[in-house]
């Protein structure tokens, strides 16, 4: 099992439980994991399990 894809599914699922409506997005190249909205506005949250490796802490 690959528990980054569980962890952003927990992500995921937790945004919609607190009434966001969520979206994959992008920033120029750059995915962002998960843009949430809600009426205060837009949210943009990147998922990483670990950010060991300096080019995910740079994403």
């Amino acid at each position: 099992m690959n528990a980054g894809h569980i962890l952003e599914n927990i992500v995921y699922l937790e945004l919609l439980r607190q009434g966001y409506d969520v979206y994959v997005g992008k920033i120029d190249t750059f995915e962002v994991d998960f843009v949430a909205q809600n009426q205060k506005g837009n949210h943009y949250f990147q998922v990483a399990l670990s950010v060991r490796d300096e080019k995910t802490l740079e994403r």
